[in-house]
């Protein structure tokens, strides 16, 4: 599949000072020719002991697709076509990495570090150095660069930082550090989400906070050193915006419309509480903005919204009954909506649709008041046919009740 977006894994493999970890940025929806050109840098001091894991992992899933392993000593150097092959062993004929390869060589005399101290975690994280980027401290830039080893703590970077000031003799208890985590919006629309603040322990270590960020996650870091001060009136600024929005939340409801499109049965929308039919429908026709039905009409004023509320069942009638009707284009939702005693919902119409069924109806209504006109005029002819019956059989009756002498001529002459 092409559609697929492969990172690559780089392991290195060996004694626990040499081994570490790397990985590159996914390159999405490209599994036929993806280029990372990404570059990694690591310190090897075990050479004969360390082996190379390249892995082709699947950003989405994790899914190892292609790996290959090698001793660091037979990858050589410039530019190569790395043969890849699956989990079992076996040669991918397509699949190769194209990279390039280069060696260093540090000065041993400048570099020397005693064996023991490779093998002692504790002492080895002390001499590693690192960079650190503080925000928020007193000076023309925005932000300042620090040098910390690996098992500085937030006390001591703090120290080190208030200790950098000139002309000034800061109390350390009027300063903290804070980690902020900004989270990076995917689409430009989007509405930026506020940022997640955490006050650092003076005895948490800085490089555990450094390791603990993954940008790919969605969101980036970062330490600032911060006053007491300014935590309060951050704090009374939240509380505001805090009353705001639940000032905010009761001025709004939430409203259903059903039948929005084939591809969108049903949508809730949040709106105020002085939202009219109107303003629901352009929520609603905004929200359902990806549906192919709903892009032929996209004008608000073509639509309206039938409200239908299920009666609950009396006592003469086992069975509820529903009602249904349009509201007006400036009618509040809210208020018919709150009007409901029993379950109902607002369904979503064209105009043309309900002026069609209206009609329909019209002429549902005049043909049954022609029908009941017609049956009306058939059952008036059908009395008279039956006194008509009558009268005849009253006839027959004086007839066979009369002598035979008053037959008429016409049967005398016949009889003769």
């Amino acid at each position: 599949s092409s559609t697929g977006s492969p990172c690559i894994e780089v392991d290195v493999l060996g004694m626990p000072l040499d081994s570490c970890h790397f990985r590159t940025k996914p390159i999405h929806r490209n599994t036929l020719n993806p280029m990372w050109n990404e570059q990694f840098l690591f310190r090897v001091h075990f050479e004969d002991l360390i082996f190379l894991r390249f892995a082709v992992v699947e950003n989405n899933s994790s899914a190892v697709t292609a790996q290959r392993i090698i001793p660091l000593k037979a990858l050589k150097r410039g530019y190569r076509h790395l043969q890849l092959r699956n989990l079992h062993n076996e040669v991918l004929e397509i699949s190769s990495l194209f990279i390039n390869s280069r060696r260093m060589e540090e000065n041993s005399s400048s570099s020397a570090v005693p064996a023991s101290l490779m093998f002692n975690t504790e002492e080895r994280k002390c001499l590693q150095t690192h960079k650190v980027t503080v925000h928020g401290v007193p000076g023309p830039e925005p932000f300042t660069v620090f040098s910390i080893n690996g098992g500085t703590k937030a006390k001591q970077l703090l120290q080190q930082i208030l200790t950098t000031e000139q002309n000034t003799k800061p109390i350390v208890t009027d300063y903290f550090l804070m980690e902020e985590k900004f989270f990076i919006s995917k689409e430009k629309n989007e509405c930026r989400k506020q940022p997640f603040q955490r006050v650092i322990g003076p005895e948490e270590e800085i490089m555990q906070i450094l390791s603990s960020w993954f940008p790919e996650e969605g969101y980036v870091g970062r330490i600032v050193l911060k006053t007491q001060q300014e935590n309060l009136e951050e704090r009374s600024i939240i509380q505001d915006d805090k009353e705001v929005i639940l000032s905010s939340e009761e001025e709004s409801f939430f409203v259903q419309v059903h039948d929005v499109s084939p591809e969108q049965p049903r949508t809730v929308i949040k709106a105020p509480r002085v939202s009219t039919a109107q303003d629901v429908i352009q929520q609603t026709l905004c929200k359902a903005k990806y549906s192919y039905s709903i892009l032929s009409n996209p004008n608000p004023s073509d639509y309206v919204l039938l409200e239908e509320v299920v009666k609950d069942a009396t006592k003469k009638s086992s069975t509820p009954k529903s009602s249904q009707r349009v509201l007006l284009d400036q009618e509040c939702v809210f208020q018919a909506q709150s009007k409901w005693k029993g379950a109902g919902k607002f369904i979503l119409k064209l105009k043309e649709q309900v002026q069609a069924s209206r009609e329909d109806r019209r002429k549902g209504i005049s043909f049954a008041s022609e029908f009941k006109k017609f049956t009306k005029s058939t059952k008036q002819p059908r009395g008279l046919t039956s006194s008509s019956l009558v009268l005849a059989s009253e006839s027959v009756q004086s007839k066979e009740e009369k002598p035979v002498g008053s037959l008429p001529s016409s049967d005398a002459i016949d009889y003769r």
